[in-house]
């Protein structure tokens, strides 16, 4: 009977994936050697699972103390191989292990005594496990041997496992090593299921059954030996996967509305599991807009820091997700909201280095312009500074001295032309200034008066630009609150905003200009989007 029932699973798992293209693979992570912590004794039982593995056929990547990218980047190639080609895949890990209430995690060699707040920079959570082993579903086992050498000082965390949250059709084997041996060793032998395990000693959890067998016998080929027997099995592994594969093999056979009800109810069930991680978060509206920020930081748009997760924002955590090699349904659990938290930070501590950096460059540039212009105190040279630095380092002391030289002037002029150029200034009009020239084309404001229409004329062709700017800006900082915000954020980097009103003055459209060149944004004096996110996020 036992080889019978082997024969369904072997149909069962020729139907997730043809015999000719299914591949064994297994992953082996042993951390004894720890930078920072405790370290383990070498354990040559893991040499001789590695070997046992070979010589059954599997394909074995081995890690010895690898570094938390090195684990990424090898449970990321084993997910990629076994979307295309499933077959029995066993991951096995062994090392310092800790959990919290909900997730469990394997620190990597770098690691230092971890809390749950900073795991996402020290250890692999074993979420990330998930999509490899789910796609092997009825053939798949995670296998860890914890260190039997606690660690001390933890904070909101505790050793060994937790309580695993395994994809369907996923075996968990734990114990110390010469039980995980037994156990992955009973698991090799023709015919034998995940029920058999308990005899190693390990604590088995998670798809266990005396009908699927995990080695089917070389010597006996399945055979069909009948639907209600077929469909035992594939109610036995229970996954999507399985139902979809009873459905392919017998299309309207008996059970087939209970297949169609179960792909339902167990597609509903993992969207509503999904949907529930994110509420569990009890994400409030400030904490939507840091993740709004956060993504728009990285490149995924949110079209805007509104706090309220729409099409958009779901889009772009989908394409944060898909980046990160994550499953793209839109939601965000604790650890995905750990790793996008922890990577946004990095990055924007990457762009202030980098506005840092460009800020030394324009400012030692200013003060060189400055020292072969406005340094000579002529008024045409204080000119030539301020239109290359209308906001520089020096803008304010040239501005002082073109109007010491302008007071100068008027005090010079006959009452007749300083009334001229009075009536000018107080009209502030490119026709006012035009008159006067025409008056006095060769008087001492001759040259202010071509450069005020000059800046006039700008003006006129900017207003337009400068809707556009302001509309944008009052989308984004639509409020005092908002505002006053952000003037602290130009005062505290030492840009002078002027005073801290929450009110968009002269002073603060100069401090957010300045803000904008250094960090190689659109150098506009308005806060738009990019420019709030960078504002917000330090840097």
């Amino acid at each position: 009977m036992r080889m019978k029932w082997a024969a369904v699973a072997a149909m069962v798992t020729a139907l997730l994936a043809s015999a000719a293209s299914a591949k064994d693979r297994a992953l082996i992570v042993d951390l004894s050697n720890y930078k920072h912590l405790t370290d383990l004794p070498s354990d040559g039982r893991i040499n001789a699972i590695r070997s046992r593995l070979i010589s059954e056929g599997f394909e074995v990547d081995r890690l010895d103390n690898p570094t938390l990218s090195r684990m990424r980047a090898a449970v990321f190639a084993l997910e990629a191989a076994t979307q295309g080609e499933p077959g029995r895949t066993i991951i096995l890990l062994r090392g310092h292990i800790v959990h919290d209430d909900e997730r469990t995690w394997i620190m990597s060699q770098g690691g230092r005594t971890p809390d749950r707040y900073d795991l996402g920079s020290k250890a692999l959570p074993f979420y990330l496990l998930d999509r490899a082993l789910g796609s092997s579903a009825g053939s798949a086992v995670l296998a860890t041997i914890p260190s039997p050498r606690p660690l001390d000082g933890l904070v909101d965390l505790e050793n060994g496992l937790g309580a695993l949250n395994l994809p369907q059709g996923v075996t968990s084997v734990s114990g110390t090593s010469r039980q995980v041996q037994r156990a992955i060793n009973a698991l090799l032998r023709p015919g034998s299921t995940t029920a058999e395990l308990a005899s190693s000693g390990a604590t088995v959890d998670g798809y266990v059954s005396s009908t699927t067998a995990f080695t089917v016998a070389e010597s006996e080929p399945p055979e069909d030996i009948g639907e209600l027997a077929y469909w035992s099995a594939v109610r036995d592994i229970g996954t999507p996967e399985a139902y979809d594969a009873y459905l392919n093999r017998y299309p309207d056979g008996l059970f087939a509305d209970q297949a169609a009800q179960a792909i339902i109810g167990t597609e509903q069930d993992r969207e509503a599991a999904i949907k529930q991680a994110e509420t569990d978060l009890r994400l409030n509206r400030s904490k939507r807009q840091e993740i709004q920020r956060s993504l728009a930081l990285l490149g995924y748009d949110p079209r805007g820091i509104d706090g309220v997760f729409g099409p958009a924002t779901r889009r772009a955590i989908v394409a944060w997700q898909e980046d990160n090699r994550l499953e793209p349904h839109g939601f965000l659990d604790r650890d995905q909201l750990s790793l996008l938290t922890e990577v946004a930070a990095r990055r924007a501590a990457e762009l202030e280095e980098e506005a840092r950096r460009r800020r030394l460059v324009e400012e030692a540039r200013d003060r060189a312009y400055w020292n072969a212009t406005g340094i000579t105190g002529l008024e045409e040279d204080y000119r030539l500074y301020l239109d290359r630095y209308p906001d520089g380092i020096f803008a304010d002391i040239a501005r002082d001295g073109i109007a010491d030289f302008e007071a100068e002037r008027r005090a010079e002029l006959s009452g007749r032309e300083r009334a001229a150029w009075d009536r000018a200034e107080a009209d502030n009009t490119i026709q006012a200034y035009e008159d006067f020239l025409a008056d006095y084309p060769d008087g001492a404001f001759a040259e202010t008066a071509k450069t005020r229409i000059a800046e006039l004329e700008e003006e006129a062709r900017s207003e337009q630009l400068r809707a556009q700017f302001g509309a944008t800006e009052n989308a984004v900082a639509r409020n005092s609150a908002t505002r006053l915000l952000i003037e602290g954020r130009l005062s505290g980097l030492g840009l002078d905003p002027g005073t801290v009103d929450g009110e968009f003055d002269a002073s603060t459209r100069r401090a957010i200009r300045r803000f904008q060149k250094a960090r190689g944004l659109n150098v506009t004096g308005y806060i738009d989007q990019a420019t709030m996110v960078r504002l917000l996020l330090g840097g």
